[in-house]
């Protein structure tokens, strides 16, 4: 097993629903989350916004815009990724029901950072196209999310 990777990415600017990152597997391939984190990459406004943003496993994976990053192996001497990665998406994925893994508040002015506890990462099912991403789900002014995630496979 590789040590893991890493991709990060901004969303499209908007105030609910706008996917930053996304990690797609395949059928041979199940992303583990490990890490992630997100701020806010445009200048906040004049009165303190709070973000609602949220980790969620996706059954299609929506439109990435323009190209594709890569996503970067944290260890180089690991052969590359098999898990694709989206960002800025200009058609969002399909997000699961039943509720994100991660669902939280932050202020505008800040970012956050959740690393999981060995054995307990976040998973996505192994079916092609599906996977987890990292959206905005809900703030008050437009807003461009950076988001990061890093994966075992």
């Amino acid at each position: 097993m590789s040590r893991g990777f890493v991709a990060s990415g901004p969303s499209a600017s908007g105030t609910a629903n706008k996917t930053a990152v996304t990690v797609v597997g395949s059928a041979s391939v199940r992303p583990r989350l490990f890490e992630y984190s997100v701020g806010v990459a445009t200048a906040p406004n004049a009165t303190d916004q709070q973000l609602n943003f949220a980790v969620q496993r996706f059954t299609a994976a929506g439109t990435s815009a323009g190209s594709a990053p890569t996503p970067l192996s944290i260890d180089p001497g690991d052969v590359a990724a098999v898990a694709t990665v989206g960002w800025t998406h200009s058609a969002e994925p399909t997000y699961t029901a039943g509720g994100a893994l991660a669902d939280q508040w932050m202020n505008q002015r800040a970012m956050f950072r959740w690393v999981a506890v060995p054995g307990f990462e976040f998973v996505s099912a192994a079916t092609s196209g599906n996977g987890i991403g990292l959206f905005n789900k809900s703030v008050a002014a437009a807003t461009v999310v950076q988001g990061q995630l890093m994966w075992m496979e």
